[in-house]
């Protein structure tokens, strides 16, 4: 009721021009409300999320993990929501990036856009024939929701382009240069030269979120690139290069999960948040895996036991009353530079140019995937274990 009513009250202020708050006043109360919001939900999800997925590696029931990976996925869905808020209000990208599966977000984006390419063809009486070419492929550092939704816009305009049906093409291939190769080619009708200028000055000149200029900003936003190639009557090749990732990704487990983290390599981590639930939930994650926990309710409290013979790392969430995440990062750091601080943050803002960040390792949003966050500890317990 409380965000009701201040959402009345700010559309009645806003209709009232010079009579009522500044436009910059407004904005800024807006986005002070949506963070605030953001970071409360970011936490109910960063729960749900790790206990899900949780379940999913103990449970011995395929029905009970079809079940959790949907409650799994429509949670990860309601993060891109809120970070596509916050991007409204802050006008800068939320996205978290992380090592992404390639062939997995095309086969997602196929089975999304099967009720054109297939069931729609189909009833016109037509057959749209769809090919995949994909070779070993390392991850690439992105985002599985960005990147699936710019290749369902892609399917989607090539399904345009082929009313009588045709062929539809999807290759992947890896460059010695650290880039991955995405390519839609379709046999629709294709476009001439100037048509293809025209169409990348328009969508680059297009408001995000608009066809094909929403894939131009994905893809840009990945760091990479867009090129097309086009015939009329030939059809037409859309490219996307996109960075090769650093890093690998965990397999899924098939069934419920032994402790996979050997005993030489089980950190010693400090966790602190204010939020009991998640505090609860994230210990019982990393406990799952071998890891000792020690745990926090606050800023203060964190510094008071923290121990550098006792902890490898530090793992804080940012917004706390009294101490933030920050000030927890530099105490720790000023009085142990060797270990290891991460912090956890539902707010969404860019906090890569924050003073403090001279004393954080790694920054991971919330809600955080429970497998990312044990990738993190053992890619860091993996780094400091000399080799036999």
């Amino acid at each position: 009721l409380s965000m009701r009513s201040w959402a009345r009250d700010l559309g009645r202020r806003l209709a009232e021009g010079p009579r009522g708050l500044s436009r910059n006043e407004d904005l800024r109360a807006l986005g002070e409300t949506v963070g605030g919001l953001a970071h409360n939900f970011n936490n109910s999800l960063a729960a749900i999320l790790a206990y899900t997925e949780l379940m999913l590696r103990e449970s011995e029931s395929e029905a009970a993990r079809r079940r959790l990976m949907v409650i799994r996925d429509v949670a990860l869905e309601a993060s891109a929501t809120v970070r596509k808020l916050q991007e409204f209000v802050s006008r800068q990208p939320q996205v978290a990036f992380g090592p992404v599966g390639l062939p997995a977000v095309i086969a997602e984006a196929l089975e999304l856009t099967a009720p054109r390419w297939r069931d729609e063809a189909e009833r016109k009486g037509t057959v749209i024939t769809v090919t995949q070419d994909m070779e070993a492929l390392p991850p690439v550092e992105g985002n599985a929701f960005e990147l699936r939704d710019a290749l369902v816009r892609l399917i989607n305009n090539a399904v345009d382009a082929m009313p009588r049906g045709g062929s539809l093409a999807i290759r992947a291939a890896s460059e010695a240069s650290g880039w991955v190769v995405v390519e839609v080619r379709d046999s629709g009708i294709g476009m001439s030269e100037e048509m293809r200028r025209r169409l990348a000055e328009h969508a680059r000149g297009l408001q995000s979120g608009q066809g094909l200029a929403h894939v131009y900003d994905i893809v840009e936003r990945h760091g990479g690139s867009v090129a097309i190639d086009s015939e009329i009557g030939k059809g037409t090749t859309v490219r996307l290069r996109l960075h090769a990732s650093r890093f690998q990704i965990i397999p899924a487990s098939e069934g419920p999960a032994e402790r996979q983290t050997p005993p030489e390599q089980a950190a010693r981590v400090l966790l602190v948040d204010d939020d009991p639930r998640l505090l609860t939930v994230l210990s019982d994650v990393l406990r799952s895996e071998g890891h000792a926990i020690t745990v926090a309710a606050n800023g203060e409290e964190a510094v008071a036991v923290f121990d550098p013979a006792a902890h490898d790392v530090v793992i804080t969430d940012l917004g706390m009353p009294r101490m933030n995440g920050w000030e927890v990062a530099e105490r720790i750091k000023t009085r142990s530079p060797a270990t290891a601080v991460f912090i956890l943050t539902g707010w969404g803002e860019g906090v890569s140019a924050h003073e403090s960040m001279q004393f954080v390792d790694r920054v991971i949003a919330k809600p955080v995937s429970a497998e990312a966050l044990l990738e993190q500890l053992a890619g860091l317990t993996r780094s400091r274990v000399p080799p036999a």
